[in-house]
């Protein structure tokens, strides 16, 4: 009797055994992951900069009188708006350039009345025709350096100088009492409108930066805002700033309350594309490259990607993924392909 109870006992043993191992390799070893759904849409990267909005030197001039004189009133000061036709600054010509005058109006009077004397005599037949032509070409030389003496206004004893368009004075070297030479640069003017951003990046991004990339600008303490596009990159670090300086032209009806001096923030479009996107968390990188978990049936699908616009919370990716199928975006470095997880309660 006691060893059929034995043999009993030891079936019974056996048999909890084998269950207990049974269940344990049912048992598969899972991991507790956090997913996200996979969304298609545009995804912008950007950079932030900052700088200064500045007139454009492209489009702005330097004015002076075309004959030497003596400044008599200067009429605008630096930074001032001006229209076109506005007066900007008076000139007394200057005593040499009043007697070049006179003297090309003598010359003229005398080459004329040279030129009817001669056609008197050749009437007469005591003059040649080829004095006639002499005279005839004297007449014309005189009469050429008194045009050029007007067109430089050597007969007015007070001359004014206009803006040549609607401007903003940007600099202006002449005072009153100065004297000046022709040609001699009195201002410089910028054309009302036509400005430029000047951005500051840091050396390491600016190889990302190209001509052509759209630029938004805003204040950084007022409301202007303008749509702008990379005109230039430079190569060289900016001693004063330690930053590549990129710059954006803009004006006109492009430009809304921005001015030459105000300080600016630039949103720097570097790419832009339309795909499905996924949190920058869910994607992976080994010595095979890109790939995220998926979750399908429980398990953890392991799938190849290449990744594109990637800002700082989104990244776009293409592959053999389902887009229905979510993504792990926490607890993916402790998966492998096909194992068992659990998600987390949201």
């Amino acid at each position: 009797m006691r060893r059929s109870l034995s043999l009993l006992f030891l079936v019974l043993m056996s048999a909890v055994g084998f269950a207990a191992k049974t269940a344990a390799a049912d048992q598969k070893p899972s991991v507790l992951v956090e997913v996200a759904t996979m969304n298609r849409e545009r995804v912008v990267d950007r950079l932030t900069v900052y700088g200064a909005v500045e007139a454009d030197p492209t489009a702005s001039a330097s004015v002076s009188f075309p004959r030497p004189g003596r400044i008599s009133r200067v009429r605008v000061v630096s930074g001032q708006f001006v229209k076109r036709g506005e007066p900007l600054i008076e000139l007394a010509t200057d005593p040499s350039a009043a007697a070049a005058y006179q003297q090309a109006l003598a010359a003229a009077e005398f080459a004329r009345g040279e030129l009817d004397r001669t056609e008197s005599l050749a009437a007469q037949r005591l003059a040649t025709r080829s004095q006639v032509a002499a005279a005839r070409k004297n007449l014309a030389d005189a009469q050429a350096a008194l045009t050029a003496q007007r067109k430089l206004g050597a007969q007015r004893k007070l001359d004014t100088l206009t803006a040549p368009f609607d401007a903003v004075v940007m600099a202006l070297s002449a005072q009153p009492g100065d004297r000046v030479q022709a040609g001699a640069p009195l201002m410089q003017l910028a054309r009302a409108g036509a400005l430029r951003a000047r951005l500051g990046v840091e050396p390491e991004d600016a190889s990302r930066v190209t001509v052509g990339m759209p630029v938004h600008l805003a204040s950084v303490f007022g409301s202007g805002t303008a749509d702008a596009k990379v005109s230039q990159v430079h190569g060289v670090v900016n001693p004063r700033t330690r930053l590549v300086d990129v710059v954006t032209l803009f004006g006109g009806a492009k430009a809304h309350g921005l001015m030459p001096g105000m300080q600016v923030r630039g949103e720097i479009t570097l790419a832009s594309e339309r795909s499905w996107v996924v949190p920058r968390s869910a994607v992976l990188r080994d010595a095979r490259g890109a790939y995220l978990f998926q979750v399908a049936g429980g398990h953890a699908r392991r799938v190849a990607v290449k990744t594109g616009v990637q800002t700082k919370r989104l990244v776009s990716v293409s592959g053999p993924f389902d887009p229905r199928l979510a993504v792990v975006v926490q607890g993916n470095y402790e998966l492998e392909d096909g194992m068992a997880v659990r998600e987390q309660a949201k």
